[in-house]
Protein backbone atom coordinates (compact mmCIF):
# COMPACT_ATOMS: atom_id res chain seq x y z
CA UNK A 1 0.00 0.00 0.00
CA UNK A 2 1.23 3.46 -0.62
CA UNK A 3 1.96 6.11 1.68
CA UNK A 4 -0.80 8.50 2.82
CA UNK A 5 1.55 11.02 3.64
CA UNK A 6 4.73 11.53 3.01
CA UNK A 7 5.81 15.37 3.93
CA UNK A 8 4.52 16.97 6.61
CA UNK A 9 4.93 20.69 7.36
CA UNK A 10 6.77 22.73 10.35
CA UNK A 11 3.49 24.39 11.21
CA UNK A 12 -0.35 23.83 11.42
CA UNK A 13 -2.23 25.75 8.95
CA UNK A 14 -4.72 28.15 10.97
CA UNK A 15 -7.88 27.14 9.76
CA UNK A 16 -9.43 24.85 7.11
CA UNK A 17 -12.17 25.19 4.25
CA UNK A 18 -15.55 23.80 6.63
CA UNK A 19 -13.60 24.13 10.21
CA UNK A 20 -16.21 25.30 12.35
CA UNK A 21 -14.28 28.50 14.09
CA UNK A 22 -14.96 28.61 17.32
CA UNK A 23 -16.99 26.82 20.11
CA UNK A 24 -19.79 29.24 20.78
CA UNK A 25 -22.79 27.24 22.63
CA UNK A 26 -24.82 29.12 19.54
CA UNK A 27 -23.31 26.68 16.81
CA UNK A 28 -25.95 24.35 15.16
CA UNK A 29 -25.65 21.39 12.87
CA UNK A 30 -27.95 19.34 10.98
CA UNK A 31 -27.83 16.43 8.89
CA UNK A 32 -28.82 15.85 5.29
CA UNK A 33 -28.27 13.27 2.34
CA UNK A 34 -26.37 15.36 -1.15
CA UNK A 35 -29.11 14.47 -3.65
CA UNK A 36 -28.83 11.44 -5.75
CA UNK A 37 -30.00 13.56 -9.06
CA UNK A 38 -26.90 16.01 -8.50
CA UNK A 39 -23.98 15.94 -10.40
CA UNK A 40 -22.15 19.03 -8.49
CA UNK A 41 -20.04 17.81 -5.43
CA UNK A 42 -20.20 19.77 -2.53
CA UNK A 43 -16.80 21.21 -0.87
CA UNK A 44 -16.05 21.68 2.65
CA UNK A 45 -17.45 25.31 3.18
CA UNK A 46 -19.79 25.74 0.12
CA UNK A 47 -23.43 27.12 0.38
CA UNK A 48 -25.37 24.38 0.95
CA UNK A 49 -29.30 24.74 -0.86
CA UNK A 50 -32.32 22.61 -0.14
CA UNK A 51 -32.93 19.69 -2.72
CA UNK A 52 -35.69 17.69 -4.03
CA UNK A 53 -37.29 16.40 -1.02
CA UNK A 54 -36.65 17.19 2.90
CA UNK A 55 -33.64 15.43 3.64
CA UNK A 56 -31.81 16.19 0.24
CA UNK A 57 -29.71 19.07 -0.04
CA UNK A 58 -27.52 20.56 -3.60
CA UNK A 59 -24.26 22.87 -4.06
CA UNK A 60 -25.61 26.50 -4.54
CA UNK A 61 -23.13 26.36 -8.12
CA UNK A 62 -25.39 26.55 -10.43
CA UNK A 63 -28.53 25.43 -8.65
CA UNK A 64 -31.43 27.30 -7.25
CA UNK A 65 -33.44 26.69 -3.76
CA UNK A 66 -33.62 27.72 0.02
CA UNK A 67 -30.19 28.48 1.53
CA UNK A 68 -29.78 26.04 4.29
CA UNK A 69 -26.44 26.44 5.61
CA UNK A 70 -22.72 25.83 4.61
CA UNK A 71 -21.17 22.12 4.89
CA UNK A 72 -19.04 21.51 7.05
CA UNK A 73 -15.54 19.20 7.02
CA UNK A 74 -15.57 16.07 7.40
CA UNK A 75 -12.46 14.14 7.83
CA UNK A 76 -13.59 10.56 7.83
CA UNK A 77 -14.83 10.94 3.91
CA UNK A 78 -13.52 8.32 1.81
CA UNK A 79 -10.21 9.03 0.46
CA UNK A 80 -11.77 9.12 -3.28
CA UNK A 81 -13.58 11.98 -2.25
CA UNK A 82 -11.54 14.56 -2.49
CA UNK A 83 -12.51 16.02 0.49
CA UNK A 84 -15.78 16.65 -1.25
CA UNK A 85 -19.06 15.51 -0.28
CA UNK A 86 -20.58 13.52 -3.23
CA UNK A 87 -24.30 12.38 -4.29
CA UNK A 88 -25.98 10.22 -1.64
CA UNK A 89 -23.33 11.31 0.61
CA UNK A 90 -24.78 12.02 4.44
CA UNK A 91 -23.84 15.87 5.15
CA UNK A 92 -22.97 17.67 7.71
CA UNK A 93 -24.61 21.27 7.11
CA UNK A 94 -23.37 24.45 9.55
CA UNK A 95 -26.97 26.62 10.06
CA UNK A 96 -25.74 28.31 13.00
CA UNK A 97 -22.29 29.32 14.13
CA UNK A 98 -18.95 30.49 12.60
CA UNK A 99 -17.36 28.75 9.73
CA UNK A 100 -14.18 29.18 8.12
CA UNK A 101 -14.81 29.56 4.28
CA UNK A 102 -13.56 30.83 0.87
CA UNK A 103 -14.36 34.34 0.08
CA UNK A 104 -14.25 35.02 -3.22
CA UNK A 105 -13.38 38.89 -2.70
CA UNK A 106 -11.97 41.56 -0.31
CA UNK A 107 -14.49 41.53 2.84
CA UNK A 108 -14.48 43.52 6.10
CA UNK A 109 -15.92 41.91 9.47
CA UNK A 110 -19.84 42.94 10.20
CA UNK A 111 -20.81 43.22 5.94
CA UNK A 112 -23.54 40.58 4.94
CA UNK A 113 -22.74 37.75 2.55
CA UNK A 114 -24.21 37.10 -0.65
CA UNK A 115 -23.83 34.37 -2.92
CA UNK A 116 -23.12 34.26 -6.41
CA UNK A 117 -24.66 32.08 -9.12
CA UNK A 118 -21.60 30.14 -9.00
CA UNK A 119 -22.08 29.26 -5.38
CA UNK A 120 -19.11 31.57 -5.04
CA UNK A 121 -19.30 33.69 -1.07
CA UNK A 122 -18.97 37.57 -1.51
CA UNK A 123 -20.02 40.83 0.09
CA UNK A 124 -21.20 42.26 -3.01
CA UNK A 125 -24.87 42.50 -3.50
CA UNK A 126 -25.46 43.36 -7.04
CA UNK A 127 -26.38 40.20 -9.10
CA UNK A 128 -26.31 38.23 -6.42
CA UNK A 129 -28.38 36.03 -3.96
CA UNK A 130 -28.23 37.66 -0.08
CA UNK A 131 -27.63 34.69 2.58
CA UNK A 132 -30.46 35.97 5.59
CA UNK A 133 -28.56 36.65 8.87
CA UNK A 134 -25.21 35.78 7.41
CA UNK A 135 -22.22 38.64 8.31
CA UNK A 136 -18.01 38.42 7.82
CA UNK A 137 -16.78 37.46 11.02
CA UNK A 138 -12.87 38.04 9.62
CA UNK A 139 -11.31 40.04 6.79
CA UNK A 140 -9.54 39.63 3.36
CA UNK A 141 -7.39 41.41 1.82
CA UNK A 142 -8.55 39.86 -0.94
CA UNK A 143 -9.67 35.93 -2.10
CA UNK A 144 -8.69 33.68 0.72
CA UNK A 145 -9.94 32.44 3.87
CA UNK A 146 -12.48 34.84 6.23
CA UNK A 147 -15.30 33.57 9.04
CA UNK A 148 -18.70 33.92 8.20
CA UNK A 149 -21.02 34.49 10.94
CA UNK A 150 -24.57 32.28 10.36
CA UNK A 151 -27.31 33.64 13.16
Amino acid sequence: MPAVQTAYPNAQAPAYLGMVANGEWVTNVISRIVDPASATPINFGDVVLQGASEQLVVSANGATGAFRGLALRNPTLPPGNSDQYLATNSIAVLTKGVIWVNAAVAVTPGQPAFVTAAGLLTNVSTSNTALVGALWDSGTTGSGLAKLRLT
